[in-house]
């Protein structure tokens, strides 16, 4: 377990929530489709996504589209959010 990456996490609440949101979502999802569901600008949706992004609790599925890039949760990020 990477403590520090645990306690980066649980102090973020965003990030906790976004990652959550992707733990319990069946499928991948869009910084749009986060941003309507957590109630938050698409800014703060993108932001958090590209924190998780870089800490490879995340991965994007289409890194190449301009538009409409798809995330879902890593096999780290399902181990964090089981701890936390």
């Amino acid at each position: 377990m990477d403590w520090e990456l645990y306690a980066w996490l649980k102090r973020g609440s965003r990030r906790r929530a976004v990652l959550n949101l992707l733990y319990e979502s069946e499928k991948a999802l869009t910084a749009n489709e986060v941003k309507n569901k957590m109630k938050i600008s698409l800014s703060q949706s993108s932001f958090s996504l590209n924190e998780l992004l870089d800490k490879k609790l995340i991965v994007c599925l289409n890194p190449f589209d301009k538009i409409g890039k798809l995330y879902k949760i890593t096999d780290l990020g399902k181990e964090l959010i089981n701890e936390i």
